[in-house]
């Protein structure tokens, strides 16, 4: 049986990092100013950008087809 060998890399907690950031740069957000944020953010990895472009559209086709507030 081998021995266990150090993470150079921890995955679970490069992700709470993230989380948290991402939390704190949103919580005091309005309900438009996050829906601001989420359709303007650009992210570097092109599949990521393309998803969120893709959420955008369905999310704007939503707004077209529901009834004003």
């Amino acid at each position: 049986m081998s021995s266990p060998k150090s993470k150079t890399f921890d995955c679970v907690q490069t992700m709470r990092q993230i989380r948290d950031r991402l939390s704190r740069e949103i919580e005091n957000l309005s309900h438009d100013e996050l829906t601001w944020w989420l359709r303007s953010h650009r992210y570097t990895e092109p599949f990521l950008q393309r998803l969120a472009d893709k959420a955008v559209q369905q999310a704007a086709a939503t707004d077209e087809a529901s009834p004003r507030r």
